[in-house]
């Protein structure tokens, strides 16, 4: 498990920057070597567009283009540790009281000095936006102040372990920044990054060009170009040509084809994200028995998923949630996660007396989760089972979540914003329950997540995951199949870099 923040000061950052490709001219001309000059602009493919330019835009591929323009107080780096981006150190007073000295010097783009009193108000905000809400939700705000321009005195309503990694999903603005634009950024965004707006077409490209006045050095890499290409297939393709430099999102298919390319690269790098499976545990469904539960789980074969749905570059998983999580440990892997257990499943099934029945089984009608639905189809026949699947879209899936009537076992990508473990488990088995789990065991696990996010010392935590993951791997309403990969394809001369949990800080980029 990783440590959680200390006191952190902020070293002097060796800034680099990158630019984007605008999309045309030949790659002689992008990579400069006519002139002799070096590459200062890249183009990135991205499969969807950013929706709008706001802090608080909620698109799959906002961040990418948030990273750049805004900056948090304090961010997930390189290697998902806490690192200072506008709070350049802080100190923890006690348990709900943190001190947080804010970097001098730094303006936003329309000229505004950023100050605590600008922090205070971007989390006030924060608090307003309601898919970004939970960020802040533990801040007590009654007492938090700024006792000068750079000082934030940081107050909580409670111990939580968690609180650097949710500050890290709240990008900063100043409240003269705010109140100037019309329509909360959506179109106008102003932020203390390295990179401001030049153009915006809706489902087509973002544009940025650097900051000459950013406060941690001008950029190397002057524009930068984010096109949508919805068509994997097709962002493959540009990549090939040399339309872009970076694909966000290589299609696993596709990553040995490129890999195999002169002056071309990828990089597969472990998400925090899981593909699971949930059963449903109420009275109408054959998974009501938890020996029934632990069975199917004993019986599954991860490799076999990892092999034929994705090539090989997922990762079978070990326990309920990915080992890129802040709270994973090697203590926390479970025996059903071992390789598939017949056997072992066949006892299971006798000892509850159920060795027969007809199980749903829904997806969101993706590729994956169908191929993997009809996996798990022929895994039930073997054990005496019949199955049926359902496959939804991505619009009507968690509706069909919402209803258990419809369904025994449901397919879906499991994760959380904060990239701990426990809060994705919190997320899904007690916030949303599909699964209708209740009585004491769940109650249980309620009370151990409070325990494990106000836990005192890192010890405490630690054992109170493991003794959290330990009941829901006992009790088993949920289990992983395999922790997801995100795939990177690029020029081999980028020396590209996995931010946060899967974006990019283009200022640290460059082409060598």
């Amino acid at each position: 498990m990783k440590k959680r923040a200390k006191v952190i000061t902020a070293l002097a950052l060796a800034v680099t920057m990158i630019a984007s490709v605008a999309g045309c001219g030949s790659s002689e001309e992008k990579s400069g070597k006519d002139s002799g000059a070096a590459q200062d602009t890249l183009t990135v493919s991205m499969g969807g567009d950013v929706g709008d330019l706001s802090p608080f835009s909620s698109s799959a591929t906002a961040v990418y283009v948030r990273h750049q323009i805004y900056e948090p107080l304090v961010d997930l780096g390189y290697n998902m540790e806490v690192t200072p981006a506008l709070a350049e150190s802080w100190d923890q007073v006690d348990p709900t009281h943190y001190t947080m000295k804010i970097r001098e010097g730094v303006t936003d783009s329309a000229g505004n000095p950023f100050t605590a009193k600008d922090a205070i108000f971007t989390l006030q905000t924060c608090a307003q936006a309601a898919e970004f809400a939970n960020y802040v939700a533990n801040i007590d705000f009654t007492k938090t102040t700024a006792t000068d321009d750079y000082t934030l005195d940081l107050y909580l309503l409670q111990a939580n372990a968690y609180t650097f990694t949710n500050l890290s999903g709240v990008f900063m603005f100043t409240q003269a920044a705010w109140e100037a634009s019309e329509d909360g950024m959506v179109t106008d965004p102003v932020g203390t990054g390295a990179y401001t707006l030049k153009e915006y077409i809706s489902g087509s490209s973002v544009e940025l060009e650097a900051r000459e006045d950013y406060w941690g050095g001008t950029p190397d890499i002057k524009n930068v170009k984010f096109n949508v290409i919805a068509e994997p297939s097709q962002a493959t393709t540009a990549l090939e040509t040399g339309e872009v430099d970076l694909v966000m999102g290589l299609q696993s298919s596709d990553q040995e084809y490129i890999d195999s390319k002169e002056g071309l690269t990828t990089l597969v790098n472990p998400s925090i994200r899981s593909m699971s499976m949930f059963m449903n545990m109420s009275e109408n469904s054959i998974f009501k028995e938890q020996k029934v539960r632990q069975a199917f789980c004993y019986a599954i074969d991860n490799e076999g998923i990892n092999e034929v749905v994705y090539g090989g570059l997922a990762t079978p998983s070990v326990s309920p949630f990915s080992t890129a999580m802040m709270d994973y440990s090697e203590d926390l892997d479970g025996d059903m996660y071992a390789a598939a257990d017949t056997k072992k499943a066949q006892e299971l099934l006798e000892s509850a007396g159920v060795t027969e029945g007809n199980i749903k089984i829904a997806t969101d009608g993706s590729s994956e989760q169908t191929a993997i639905a009809e996996i798990l189809q022929s895994t039930l026949m073997e054990l005496g089972f019949t199955a049926e699947i359902n496959n939804y879209d991505t619009a009507t899936i968690w509706d069909v979540a919402s209803d258990p009537a419809q369904w025994d076992i449901i397919l879906q990508i499991t994760s959380a914003p904060s990239a701990y473990g426990m809060d994705s488990l919190q997320a899904f088995l007690t916030q949303l329950n599909w699964v209708q789990w209740k009585g004491a065991e769940f109650d249980q696990f309620s009370t151990l997540y409070t325990e494990v996010i106000s836990a005192a010392t890192e010890e405490t935590e630690v054992e109170k995951t493991k003794e959290a993951v330990k009941l829901v791997e006992e009790v088993a309403p949920i289990y992983s199949f395999v922790q997801l990969s995100d795939i990177y394809g690029f020029k081999d001369n980028l020396n590209y870099q996995v931010w946060n949990q899967n974006s990019l800080l283009i200022k640290d980029l460059k082409f060598e």
